[in-house]
């Protein structure tokens, strides 16, 4: 933990791929469109290798902004 709050004070963010979260329901929004919503294990394999920019939680669900 104190990895990533030293990154986060040299003004680095660690971005993970899409495909590394688990059991998730999410919506992808790609340039305020809605580009994917489902399970993150359902989604397509070229989305899952996308790292995201944001991401938050709203009603059960993982709003994640590439």
């Amino acid at each position: 933990m104190d990895f990533v709050k030293n990154l986060q004070k040299e003004g680095k963010n660690m971005y993970i791929k899409i495909g590394d979260l688990k059991l998730l329901k999410i919506q992808v929004i790609q340039n305020g469109v809605t580009v994917y919503e489902g399970m993150v294990e359902d989604a397509p394999e070229e989305l899952k290798e996308t790292n995201y920019k944001s991401a938050n939680f709203d009603s059960g669900c993982v709003i994640i902004e590439i």
